[in-house]
């Protein structure tokens, strides 16, 4: 025990020897020490610290900053699609810049119902038969014809036109719309005061409207979609309900008008989509709708396309002055070139006789 003691008092004074200032171990003694201090000072200090929960302040900083990122990333992708679709853009007017002058290519856009309309009112006059005797596979040749050599009389015409095919945009009554005719024709007969204006109508003229409704369904869905190129879009005409017929509109006849819902619509965004993904170069219009107007002046400004509006007459309208070009059917013949031969006094349709379904269009606009 003696001995601990003693060694450990030698241990102290020798200690004592080399902190004293003059001794030669002392600053590296000190220093040690020192240092040894401030590492258990130290760790006294995160011993005794408490963990803090994330302030409101941290928490919407955390959450700005995920913000920003997400807005940064979504900006570098818009950046991305603009630089893919400018790309896509450059492509398109190299490959127009390439194949200037080789060839052009050709659409044929067709409102069916105003066409028909305006061709037994033009070619028929007042004899108005219910037959279609246009031939449709004769149209887009003829119509190609006359574009060709519009082209070549402005110097413009190309080593070949291609044809791109036609849309049809046909309108049908539904059913529906008969029957309601002959419930009408049956309330006239039993207690007229219940229904809105004096019906002048026969149960023959709506059993006939009806079949030239079949026929032109067979016309549109047979005879013009199994030609080459075509493809026909049938939109259904809206009929009236019976519950609500103070609301409808009629003919002065008294007969309720089922109105013709989004052919226009179906026009005007295909004349745009066809444009702006270069289907055609130039579109044909077979109409007489001004409501067209707003699309043909975006694909020719914007899309740099040309359209060609086909008609009767020399009668201008807000659609024809502002198309590039002029297809009058009641010139040179045209309308004859693109006529069905008859036989004898009836026009054959797939087999049966073509009738028009649009006596009851007729009568909206009696």
């Amino acid at each position: 025990m003696q001995w601990i003691l003693d060694s450990a008092g030698s241990t102290w004074a020798l200690a004592g020897r080399m902190l004293s200032p003059g001794a030669p171990e002392a600053p590296f003694l000190w220093t040690i020490l020192v240092l040894a201090a401030l590492l258990i000072a130290t760790g006294f200090l995160l011993l005794g610290r408490r963990r803090v929960s994330p302030s409101d302040v941290d928490r919407i900083f955390l959450a700005s900053t995920a913000a920003n990122r997400r807005v940064r990333e979504m900006s570098e992708i818009d950046a991305f699609v603009r630089k893919v679709n400018q790309s896509a853009e450059d492509v398109k007017a190299r490959m127009r810049k390439l194949r200037t002058g080789a060839y052009v290519q050709v659409k044929i856009y067709i409102d069916h119902s105003n066409f028909i309309r305006s061709w037994t009112q033009s070619v028929h006059g007042r004899d108005r038969p219910q037959e279609h005797d246009i031939d449709w596979a004769a149209l887009p040749a003829v119509l190609m014809e006359e574009v060709s050599d519009w082209l070549t009389a402005q110097r413009k015409a190309p080593q070949a036109l291609v044809y791109r095919g036609t849309n049809v945009y046909g309108t049908l009554f539904q059913d529906d719309y008969f029957k309601l005719l002959e419930g009408m024709l049956a309330t006239e007969a039993a207690n007229p005061e219940k229904l809105p204006l004096p019906l002048r109508l026969r149960k023959e003229t709506i059993d006939r409207w009806r079949e030239e409704n079949e026929a032109h369904k067979v016309e549109l869905m047979r005879t013009i979609e199994g030609e080459t190129g075509y493809l026909v879009i049938p939109i259904l005409r809206r009929t009236p309900r019976e519950d609500n017929l103070y609301s409808a509109n009629y003919t002065s006849g008294g007969i309720p008008i089922a109105p013709e819902k989004m052919l226009d619509t179906h026009v005007a965004v295909d004349l745009i989509g066809d444009a702006t993904f270069d289907v055609y170069d130039i579109a044909i219009l077979v109409t007489e709708d001004s409501d067209f107007v707003p699309a043909v002046d975006f694909v020719q400004e914007m899309r740099s396309k040309m359209v060609v509006h086909v008609g009767f007459g020399p009668r201008m309208n807000g659609l024809r002055s502002k198309c590039r070009h002029r297809i009058d059917l009641a010139r040179n013949g045209l309308a004859q070139r693109m006529q069905r031969k008859r036989v004898g006094d009836t026009t054959v349709v797939a087999g049966l006789p073509a009738a028009q379904s649009s006596a009851p269009a007729r009568a909206e606009k009696a």
